[in-house]
Parts: structure tokens; sequence; C-alpha cells
């Protein structure tokens, strides 16, 4: 028999995705161990998967890290941002996830039991031994894009730029200077770092640059997402496929608010969202929208992630820390958000077209791609002015296109069945290696 260990990092963002694909292949008879930070033990267990934690500074709590880190306010959004993120979240934890990945290897071995690997885009557990590090492999790795794809091309401007892309000779030559500033430049110092980290776990080869191992280092990587919300690249690996958008639905319990009928029966209705990571400050985007929106005649939905009270809330809006997406988003015009990219994906799985404001983690990228769609107004800042946040959402309602563009997607993700496309990866590997 075949074992299949899932790894996620312990942040909520790379953790969800990962539970939702462990209860399928639970569901579908495998064998699942998921192994991430302690805090989700029992959300792994619920599903009915073995959990395994991490060990060391690996089980770490991603809710913590504004408290771990207090200097990431100080630090500028964007590429500078994002080395941080990538030295200090996703790199310093390798040598424990590599401890952690070896033990429930060498467990499965005892047992006669070859494993196939599944980890989400962050986790890096894996790359010792593919670089040389004394220990046990797998016997196949899947990757599972849970970002945006982060790989380098020529067609493309490097990750975190937030630039449009280019494949003409001249793009291709921006591209070309772009790509290499951003190795050696801006994410120089990030690179040396997990050089340094992969050889004190015994690694010997060369490491490619992270960015691009992300996706070019699993056997197989399948982006969680559907290829018109990319960048189109004429150098993609064949080993990297797009297979869709994970099912709606956070696992998350809760009620419809009192409220609810309001919602189904007003003409218009636009929802405001700071997501589940980035809500620590609601003056950023939902406070700007809720006054932006106060004489507008629409019912404005603000989806708060957590327990809060705001400042103001005008006549027309109703403000919950919670609303399932998948109830609201059929009812919802236009939905502002500040660019997370499960969101985005639940949006657009649903046709609605939206205005995009934040600049934090990954979302540079996921606002820059949706609006390149044409279902979006990304206003490219983590705090936009109401008159901004104004002028973009008339625009989006009384503008066509955009809920056109947003159909012709969400009919794209209708063609694709991410979960079942996972499983048969999953089987084949297994078959393979039996």
């Amino acid at each position: 028999m075949t074992r299949v260990v899932l790894a996620a990092s312990p942040i909520y963002g790379h953790f969800t995705p990962v539970r939702a694909i462990a209860a399928d292949l639970v569901r579908r008879g495998h064998h699942v161990t998921v192994t991430t930070g302690s805090k989700y033990r029992e959300a792994v267990e619920a599903v009915g998967a073995r959990f395994a934690p991490l060990l060391g500074a690996a089980d770490f709590d991603g809710d913590d890290v504004p408290a771990l880190f207090p200097e990431i306010p100080s630090i500028p959004p964007g590429p500078e941002l994002l080395g941080f993120g990538l030295r200090h979240l996703f790199i310093d934890p390798v040598p424990d996830q590599h401890r952690t990945v070896q033990g429930l290897l060498a467990e499965a071995e005892t047992d006669g039991e070859p494993v196939v690997l599944l980890h989400e885009t962050g986790f890096l557990g894996a790359w010792p031994t593919r670089f040389g590090a004394g220990g046990l492999r797998p016997a196949a790795v899947v990757g599972l894009g849970v970002v945006p794809l982060t790989i380098s091309s020529e067609d493309t401007a490097p990750f975190g730029l937030g630039l449009p892309p280019d494949s003409s000779p001249e793009g291709r030559e921006r591209n070309r200077a772009a790509n290499t500033m951003v190795r050696e430049k801006v994410f120089g110092s990030t690179q040396e770092h997990l050089v340094k980290v992969l050889a004190s776990c015994g690694a010997t080869e060369p490491v490619p640059f992270v960015l691009d191992g992300m996706s070019r280092v699993p056997d197989r990587f399948l982006q969680l997402s559907i290829a018109p919300l990319d960048y189109p690249r004429g150098d993609l690996p064949d080993s990297v496929r797009y297979v869709g958008a994970l099912p709606a639905g956070s696992g998350q319990k809760a009620g419809l608010p009192e409220w609810w009928d309001e919602v189904v029966s007003a003409p218009r209705v636009v929802v405001v969202s700071q997501g589940t990571a980035a809500n620590v400050d609601f003056t950023e985007l939902v406070q700007p929208t809720l006054d932006a929106l106060a004489d507008l005649d629409v019912l404005v939905v603000a989806t708060l992630g957590r327990a809060a009270e705001l400042d103001r809330v005008p006549a027309n809006a109703r403000v919950a820390e919670f609303v399932p997406f998948d109830e609201l988003l059929p009812h919802t015009d236009v939905l502002v958000s500040n660019g997370g990219y499960g969101g985005v994906q639940q949006a657009l799985g649903r046709g609605v077209p939206m205005v995009l404001a934040g600049q934090t983690e990954d979302k540079t990228e996921v606002t820059a791609r949706a609006a390149w769609t044409g279902a979006a107004i990304n206003l490219a800042t983590q705090r936009p002015a109401a008159q901004d946040v104004r002028a973009a959402v008339d625009t989006v309602l009384t503008e066509p296109s955009y809920r056109k563009r947003a159909a012709v997607l969400a009919a794209e993700y209708a063609r694709h069945d991410a979960l079942t496309t996972i499983h048969e990866t999953v089987t084949e590997l297994e078959r393979r290696v039996v």
C-alpha cells in the first residue's frame, strides 16, 4: 500500500487548501497523513486524516506572525516584504521540515510502504535530499500551487513586481533584464540564505532560484487555478498543469445573519472583505469602502473575518464577522477585496467582477493578474482613498465588460475538477511505484 503525505506551512492560506485535498483523498480511500503546525491537529483529524506535527521551529503559529516579526509594518509592500517572508516563514523552517519528512519516510520504509508526498507551494522540506543531502526520498513529489505561479519566464516580468506580461521582442528584452535584476539584486540575499540553509541540511548540489524551484523541483506541479488567470508563458515546463480551483467552502460553520433577507431582495449588492489574514487594520479597505458607498443606492455587506467593531457603519451597510461566500457571492454585483488568492478565485468562479486593493503577501500579483483578465479594477495600493474606491465601484457597476469577462472566467472554472485531477495524479503515481 502507498502512503500519501500532505505537507503544509502552518499559515491559514497555505493549510486550508491542503486540508480540503486531504479530506477528499481520505473520502476516496487513500491512506493520508497531514503534517503541519500543531494548531491544526483537530482540523486535520476532523477530516479523517492522520496528523503528524511539524518538528521544532517549523511548528509555528501563522496567526502569530505579526507578533513574531514586529518589524513587518515598517517593510514596504512588494519585493522587499516578499523576500522577508520567504526567508523567515518558508526558508528558515526547512531544516525542521526536512527532519519531519525524514521521520515519516523512515516510518513508511519500516512498514514497506512507498510515499507520495504532496506539498503546497511554500513547503520546501523535500528540497535537501533533492539537492544532495543524505536521507530518504519520496517515491514521487507533487507540488500544489496555492499562490499565483511564481516561475520566471521570458514572456513575463518577474513575480512580485505586479507588472503585466509582454512577449514582444522588446518585452522579452525587458523581461530578461528584469529577471536577472530580481534574481541577483532584489532576491540575491534571499537566495544566498536558501543555499546556506540547505547546506546546513547536507545539500551539496546547485540550488535553483527559489521562486523558480517552487514549481520546478516537484515531479509534478498542480496549480490550483485556471490558465486565463495567469500570464501566458511559452516556456512553461510540461510538469506544470492548471487544474482549476478547489470547491468553494472554507469549512467554517456559521449561520446566515439575521438581515440575510435584505441581501436576497436587494437590487444591487457590493461586498467588501479584507480576508482572513490581512484584516488587522480595517481602515485600509473596509472602512474606506463603507465611507465611499454610503450614499450609493446599493446594499453594502462587510465581512470582517474576525470579531471587531467599526468606527462608522452607514445606513446602507451590514457588517458580519463571517458570511459564507458560497451563499453570498451569487447575490453580489461587485466584490471589493484586498486580493487574497482564494477569495478572488471564488468570486471569479461565480462570475463576480471586482475592485481590488492589496499589496501584502502575494497580493501584488493576484490583483495585477485579475485586472489583466479584464474582470477587475486594480487600485494597486494597500490603502486606497475613498473617492478612488467609489469611482472604481461605479465603473464596474455600469460598464458591462467587467461582468462579461468574469462570466467567461467562471465558465472556464466550471470546466475543471481540481480534486478529481489531484486524485487521478496520486493514483497514477501510486501505480507507478507499487
